[in-house]
């Protein structure tokens, strides 16, 4: 006899849920390979490391149907910005950023417009409804 799988538990997923998440994940995907092949120098592994594992867990959060996604997305994309507007200048800030940390955040920007689609705002909010009733 095997556990019930929770996500079977949870409302059809809108297709634009499934699309964020699948570009997180590939956000994830993409900063670990750049990483591993050499096509980003890296100055921290472990920071490195510790984004891998953001993106990652942001894509199984959204999958999953934790609306909080959004706002953690929001929250790194202006910790982002502001890191850039901290720097000497905008130039030399977009010049730092390796390929595999522009690609991560621009999936992670159009995943945040996909989430935020009225059918996936829904869905969230009926995930947090039943997950309130549980």
């Amino acid at each position: 006899m095997s556990l019930p799988d929770p996500l079977d538990q949870l409302p059809a997923r809108p297709v634009t849920v499934t699309a964020g998440a699948a570009m997180l994940f590939a956000g994830a995907v993409i900063l670990f390979l750049t990483w591993v092949a050499g096509i980003d120098p890296v100055d921290s592994n472990g920071a490195r490391v510790f984004f891998v594992v953001l993106w990652g867990y942001l894509a199984w959060g959204a999958y999953s149907g934790g609306g909080w996604v959004r706002v953690a997305i929001v929250a790194i994309v202006a910790i982002s910005v502001w890191g850039s507007f901290n720097a000497p200048s905008l130039a030399s800030a977009w010049q730092a950023m390796t390929l595999g940390d522009l690609l991560a955040k621009l999936l992670a920007a159009i995943a945040l417009g996909f989430m935020l689609k009225a059918e996936a705002r829904h869905w969230f909010a009926s995930v947090r409804e039943l997950r309130a009733q549980s």
